[in-house]
């Protein structure tokens, strides 16, 4: 009987071990995701403005959609991107992707320190999960079919 309860515990506790695996996946593509939005939002401003890379960092380091969690965003950019370019657009895409990690890790923690609503649960989140869920159903669609 003993041995019943710890067959069923493992099971649990492996089930919770991949939940946390799939999380963390999701909030590693999440952070890569956001990496991305704001390289493409750079890249348009040297393409589309004219201007050069440096000024097109400078002029993406406002955050309004992080709501009261900006000014660490501003910090993170500031710190880990503008700081850290010395006016070549050489390994941006990496100081972008650093800085938006910081970010996200800190704005998580402070969610929770103040009691809001997790990151998980944003808008930005949810739509981002969304959004890969049906990429993922699309690319999967014609694997199952061929099943049948």
């Amino acid at each position: 009987m003993m041995y019943e309860g710890r067959r069923r515990n493992r099971g649990r506790k492996k089930k919770r071990r991949k939940g946390k695996e799939f999380m963390d996946a999701a909030l590693d593509a999440f952070i890569r995701d956001q990496a991305l939005g704001k390289w493409r939002e750079v890249d348009g401003l040297v393409g589309g403005a004219n201007i050069d890379w440096e000024q097109a960092v400078g002029s993406s380091a406002d955050f309004p959609e992080k709501g009261p969690y900006h000014p660490l965003w501003r910090r993170w950019w500031q710190e880990r991107v503008m700081d850290q370019m010395g006016g070549t657009e050489k390994h941006l895409m990496a100081l972008i992707e650093e800085a938006v990690r910081g970010a996200v890790l800190e704005e998580r923690q402070e969610r929770k320190d103040r009691h809001d609503a997790l990151l998980e649960d944003s808008a930005s989140y949810k739509k981002f999960i969304s959004r890969a869920m049906e990429q993922l159903l699309f690319e999967s669609s014609g694997e199952i079919e061929d099943f049948e």
